[in-house]
């Protein structure tokens, strides 16, 4: 009688159960890259989603109350890049976008987008509620030495590229009695 661990069968199919324990070890890590790959991506676009959120609420808050709400805005992960990811505002004049992003018909709209060019990130949307001539203002109107010497500068965030991660201040300066909100909002990195 002839052992298992000597036949000419054992060691001849040794080399192939080595390679197919290889290819299916392969496979499964290949496959938990993925999943892991696309949990982080969740994890980020949920991330991106909760604070634009924060914005969009300190934004309507200051519109609303005519104050000055400080708030950062840093999204975790890696899917909000300033090379491949923008985010602002803009204000949309096609009434069919208003209702389908806002849920309510309007002729015109402002929106905050997140977009990314890296494959397999959706593009987001929040409608803002803000009046229809709502204005964004820079230097000089904006002017502020104490949030200058702060480290603060004041951006336009309906200019793409100008909204990045970092601390924001934003403040409805409109003079008593203005009918259209005039929105500064200052910018520091973090």
């Amino acid at each position: 009688m002839k052992s298992i661990f000597f036949s000419e069968y054992g060691q001849a199919s040794a080399p192939f159960e080595l390679m197919v324990a290889v290819i299916i070890m392969s496979f499964v890590m290949v496959v938990g890259y993925m999943v892991l790959d696309t949990v982080n991506t969740q994890v980020c676009l949920n991330s991106v989603d909760r604070e634009m959120t924060e914005f969009k609420l300190a934004l309507e808050d200051s519109v609303a109350r005519m104050s000055s709400t400080p708030l950062v805005f840093r999204p975790e992960g890696t899917c909000f890049s300033s090379t491949k990811s923008t985010l602002k505002i803009y204000n949309e004049e096609t009434p069919s976008v208003c209702s389908a992003v806002c849920g309510f018909a309007a002729n015109s709209c402002y929106i905050m987008v997140f977009s990314s060019k890296t494959p397999g990130i959706s593009t987001k949307r929040k409608c803002l509620n803000l009046p229809a001539f709502t204005s964004f203002q820079e230097e000089p109107t904006c002017a502020d030495s104490v949030l200058q010497g702060q480290g603060y500068s004041t951006i336009d965030p309906t200019i793409e590229g100008k909204f990045l991660p970092g601390s924001y201040i934003i403040r409805n300066i409109s003079p008593a009695g203005h009918p259209f909100p005039m929105i500064c909002v200052w910018y520091k990195t973090v």
